[in-house]
């Protein structure tokens, strides 16, 4: 049995919506981890909540492996599988075959980590990723930025105090913002040595304190350090300019508890989902205000329109848990109205439950269009692609599709024009 929510291997889900129907696919991206697990049966590795079998000397010095599981981009022609400790996984966009580990021509090495969540900027076609290193001068956040055509052209590292977990950042038009939370360990030496798993290193200290690097997009020079009141954030909304504010909204949390249901996924009951919250960020005072948005219910994984990235958005998407008499995992999708601070949520129903819903642009203007989801049924053990209305009060159910086979709960997912189609 995995430790941790995180240590699945990664599976890709491809669905293509075409005039004449829909064509589904799926496949394990075939990194070394999977190959070899799958090969004897067993757990081989070391993975993130989980030492490999064999005690200490099999685990000295060795690094979670690499999953390929988190997340993917669409960029520069290519489609990578994203994990948080290693490089990324090209995979074939049309049979999803995995193609091989990804280094942008030699540019990123073994020791760079990068992240399962970038940013693309809309108007340059500039992609941003992040990873967290520790080297001799102590930890640092190791920023990229990749062309629209898919080359690395520009990276630098910016120290940090803690080897935090920045799972995310926000992109704000002309800036890129870094929340370094207190979550993260101080002493690598148990984990080093093999004696413990990642996860069993890792903590929440509100000691260790809180800040927002605020970094240029064009230079990657680190334009601000603005203190803030400690709290956990995985993940972020859109972000924007105001003036010389930053205005970035994000799913916060108030300490690190969830990472126990996270290790126990299949059998604790979940009702701790984050909270939407606004952070205004003055350049120039350095100083922060922040504001709970209003929410229908707790939730996760934030989405907005991604052709207005960076730019002021009204719309505002998440996973939710709604009380509908089950207990398990994310059941609704909800949306809030930045401009009213009106509410709308759909429920999936008792025993349906969804994870994130990309939105899929239909006209022009921000918000036309619909939230796609993949929605699991317990009682019948089945699974179904979900389409809603972005635009309807209750954002009502406008297709289904239903699945073969039930899909794994599973993180994040994207969205691309270009139809991936078999020859």
């Amino acid at each position: 049995m995995f430790g941790h929510w995180f240590d699945g291997d990664g599976m890709l889900h491809g669905v293509t919506f075409t005039d004449n129907g829909i064509w589904y696919r799926n496949r394990y991206v075939r990194t070394p981890k999977y190959l070899a697990e799958t090969a004897a049966g067993k757990i081989v590795y070391r993975s993130f909540g989980h030492n490999a079998p064999g005690g200490v000397l099999k685990n000295i010095g060795r690094l979670p492996a690499n999953a390929a599981n988190t997340s993917l981009i669409w960029h520069g022609g290519r489609l990578l599988a994203l994990w948080e400790g290693g490089r990324p996984w090209q995979v074939d966009p049309v049979t999803l075959e995995t193609i091989g580990e990804f280094n942008f021509d030699g540019k990123l090495s073994f020791r760079d980590p990068f992240s399962a969540h970038g940013k693309i900027d809309p108007a340059s076609g500039d992609y941003y990723n992040h990873g967290l290193s520790v080297g001799g001068r102590g930890p640092q956040i190791n920023i990229y930025r990749i062309n629209r055509d898919g080359d690395l052209v520009a990276r630098t590292g910016i120290p940090v105090k803690v080897a935090a977990f920045v799972h995310d950042f926000a992109f704000a038009g002309d800036y890129l913002v870094y929340f370094v939370h207190p979550v993260g360990f101080r002493n690598p030496l148990p984990f080093l040595s093999g004696w413990k798993a990642f996860n069993d290193c890792v903590r929440y200290d509100p000691a260790w304190g809180m800040e927002a690097l605020v970094v240029d997009a064009r230079t990657l020079k680190l334009v601000r350090r603005i203190r803030l009141d400690p709290f956990v954030v995985f993940h972020f909304g859109n972000a924007w300019q105001e003036g010389r504010k930053l205005v970035i909204d994000l799913m916060r949390f108030e300490d690190f508890s969830v990472n126990e249901l996270l290790s126990d996924i299949f059998h604790a009951e979940n009702d701790q989902g984050g909270v939407p919250w606004r952070y205004t960020l003055d350049l120039d005072s350095g100083s922060a205000q922040a504001e709970a948005l209003p929410f229908a219910c707790a939730g996760e994984f934030p989405q907005w329109d991604l052709r207005f990235s960076g730019k002021k958005t009204r719309w505002l998407y998440s996973a939710a848990i709604a009380d509908n008499g089950t207990n398990g995992f994310f059941n609704a999708i909800q949306r809030l109205d930045g401009d009213t601070g009106e509410l709308t949520m759909h429920d999936f129903g008792p025993g349906r439950f969804t994870s994130e819903a990309v939105f899929v642009p239909e006209g022009e203007a921000e918000g036309d269009g619909y939230l796609c989801c993949v929605v699991y049924d317990a009682s019948s053990r089945s699974s179904e692609i979900v389409l809603l209305d972005a635009r309807q009060e209750g954002l009502p159910q406008v297709a289904r599709i239903p699945l073969r086979n039930h899909v794994p709960f599973g993180f994040h997912c994207g969205y691309t024009r270009r139809a991936f189609l078999p020859a």
